[in-house]
């Protein structure tokens, strides 16, 4: 194991700048802080990371319980009926709450699976497991711009692609496999030919964030707030 660990990406469970409920994803590892206790896990050991839904056990058996004996008991006239009936509504309330799926980060290795119960599956969270399952699945975490050829034939040889070539937006929008194949769904019967350069988004010295479009679409893009580095481009593709 490396004695420095680079950190690569960070998404919160929660809240942002929650420090007790984040992902981190390093060089070596995948690091959950759930509820402020760390769990890591050696990126070579992971079988699976994804979302899934649970039920919450303790409510559900705890409902299970209280509810039918408390009204047995209602029935048999055993106790004072007045908490009897607390009991009751509240066990029905534990039931309800444990029958109920609710989202979780479920990360699979060499040994269990470990779930880690989320209020929602952010935008932003979603962005971090697409991106965390390419770089550790498929060894790479590529991201790709498209542009027309000509344009790409006057900044192939810059050290870094600089956005005089775009539009006032100040940044790349890059996509992923997923956006990706939308785009070239959208690009069917277009006139011109494109160059999709293949990007690593590791090898980019400027500052790459995920928001949303102008159009304030839920999707989230990755933005590249400066130039992008020639040695970033894996790849230039005619397309």
């Amino acid at each position: 194991m490396a004695d420095f660990e680079e950190t690569i990406a960070i998404a919160y469970l929660r809240e942002a700048e929650d420090r007790d409920n984040k992902c981190m994803l390093t060089s070596e590892r995948l690091k959950v802080v759930y509820r402020g206790k760390l769990h890591g896990f050696e990126r070579h050991h992971i079988k699976e990371l994804g979302f899934n839904h649970r039920r919450l056990l303790l409510p559900l058996v705890s409902g299970g319980i209280t509810a039918p004996f408390s009204l047995l008991a209602i029935f048999l006239n055993l106790y004072n009926p007045w908490p009897l009936m607390f009991m009751l509504f509240l066990g029905m309330a534990l039931f309800y709450l444990g029958w109920q799926q609710h989202p979780v980060l479920t990360v699979t290795d060499t040994v269990k699976a470990h779930d880690f119960f989320l209020e929602e599956i952010s935008p932003n969270l979603n962005a971090f497991v697409s991106f965390a399952q390419q770089l550790i699945f498929q060894g790479s975490s590529l991201l790709f711009y498209a542009l027309r050829l000509d344009k790409w034939e006057e900044v192939k040889h810059q050290e870094k692609l600089n956005l005089d070539m775009l539009t006032e937006k100040n940044y790349f929008r890059l996509m992923n496999n997923q956006q990706l194949a939308r785009w070239r769904v959208q690009q069917r019967g277009s006139v011109g030919v494109y160059v999709l350069l293949h990007i690593d988004p590791l090898k980019i010295t400027a500052s790459i964030r995920y928001e949303t479009t102008e159009r304030g679409a839920p999707q989230l893009y990755a933005h590249v707030y400066g130039g992008i580095d020639q040695a970033a481009v894996v790849k230039a593709e005619v397309i």
